[in-house]
């Protein structure tokens, strides 16, 4: 169920409520994000794991599922956002902010039921102007993956290619073909 838009300023929106799905002010309007789907929340759970068991032995990385990130006057809660070991933001105490207001090295969004492809891929480029160095958008009705950087973009991606983070997460690249997998009941992928 979305809200009705409405303008306010950063500070306005930081004190309202948090609700479920997420709330996100863009550009000074407030939307709320879709419902998450089956396929958006094992795609999500997922990529969420492949990321933290690829990062934890080196201390490469840490992957924060539905995280809010704070980008000048604009709120996003991706579906999931990576910083490198020696980006994750802190307090003065050593401990996770509220919110991040760093840039992601990575973040990822799923498409939901009701979401238009060219919406997403709107949002996806504010997210690189804001700074995100790596944007991957997936599209579980097409089964199709973009990925976006300050360089440029690439996609759609299909069964056969992999996804490379290599320039935020050296050595990690995934298959299409594994991610379109965990939307199956049973997943079978090694």
């Amino acid at each position: 169920m979305a809200v009705t838009p409405q303008h306010m300023s950063l500070t306005e929106f930081l004190q309202m409520p948090e609700v479920k799905p997420a709330r996100e002010l863009r550009q000074g309007m407030v939307s709320q994000k879709a419902c998450a789907s089956g396929p958006r929340s094992a795609i999500q759970g997922w990529l969420t794991l492949r990321v933290e068991l690829f990062s934890a032995a080196n201390n490469l990385a840490r992957a924060f599922p539905e995280a809010r990130v704070l980008l000048g006057d604009d709120t996003y809660v991706p579906d999931l956002v990576m910083y490198r070991w020696d980006r994750i933001p802190e307090d003065e105490h050593g401990n996770l902010p509220l919110y991040f207001q760093t840039p992601p090295d990575l973040a990822v969004e799923i498409v939901s039921p009701g979401q238009t492809l060219t919406r997403q891929l709107e949002r996806c480029r504010e997210l690189v102007e804001h700074g995100v160095a790596v944007v991957v958008l997936v599209h579980p009705g097409r089964q199709a993956v973009y990925l976006l950087r300050p360089d440029g973009e690439i996609g759609p991606l299909r069964h056969g290619d992999s996804i490379d983070l290599s320039d935020v997460l050296p050595g990690f690249a995934l298959p299409i073909t594994d991610l379109f997998a965990q939307m199956r009941a049973r997943p079978n992928t090694h």
